[in-house]
């Protein structure tokens, strides 16, 4: 999705570099499968834009300015009255959040309702854990919610704690009011070893064995 470039440079202007995350692989996915992250923006906006690439620049500079934003494209999990938020942020493999857990193994899974059981989008994009209200403007579905979309007077909010539906749609609120936002990237791979780094790994753990073993004593 397009991101104009007013909203990249308020955006961007926001959110504080201070900090420097890592985007790292979940423990759960294996060398060469793909996955997929979701944040919480440290920094809530209002949501009174009808244009989806404000809530795309406000991701991907909270993205940036952690440091996990270079070469990875984030989308904002967010609806307008001209498109909806499964189609603006597309799930296609394992969802997971910043801290690892498994939130949804594909779309079916992630806009039916519900996430994993105890799971929700709840780290924020320096991988810290937050308890806030989110702009949505979504059914729990990933579609837009009639006249309750950003952009009008009024839009649903989630939670980020939560797993049931609430994550998604919890409730309404004036659009004037700052909330924060949801952020999905693009599908990632884990990286497959090359092969002299197998070696390595190998020759590494050789070695700590035959040196384990001449300690033991006779």
């Amino acid at each position: 999705m397009r991101r104009t470039w007013g909203a990249a440079c308020l955006a961007a202007c926001t959110f504080s570099t201070s900090a420097q995350a890592v985007l790292s692989v979940p423990p759960r996915v294996a060398a060469g499968e793909s996955y997929q992250l979701a944040f919480v923006t440290s920094v809530g906006t209002h949501a009174a834009s009808t244009d989806i690439s404000f809530y795309n620049a406000w991701v991907q500079a909270a993205a940036d300015a952690a440091g996990i934003g270079g070469g990875t494209t984030w989308s904002a999990i967010a609806s307008t009255a001209e498109v909806d938020a499964n189609a603006n942020a597309p799930v296609s493999t394992k969802v997971f959040n910043l801290h690892g857990d498994l939130l949804a193994t594909g779309y079916s899974d992630y806009w039916d309702g519900t996430h994993a059981v105890g799971a929700g989008i709840d780290y924020n994009e320096y991988g810290v854990g937050k308890n806030t209200n989110v702009w949505t403007g979504s059914h729990t579905d990933g579609t837009r919610a009639g006249n309750q979309v950003l952009g009008h007077a009024t839009a649903v909010w989630g939670e980020s704690t939560l797993s049931s539906g609430g994550w998604i749609n919890h409730g309404t609120q004036s659009t004037a009011v700052s909330y924060s936002l949801y952020a999905l990237s693009q599908p990632l791979t884990a990286p497959v070893p090359e092969p002299h780094r197998w070696a390595m790994l190998l020759l590494g753990v050789a070695l700590t064995g035959a040196m384990a073993m001449r300690r033991q004593p006779a």
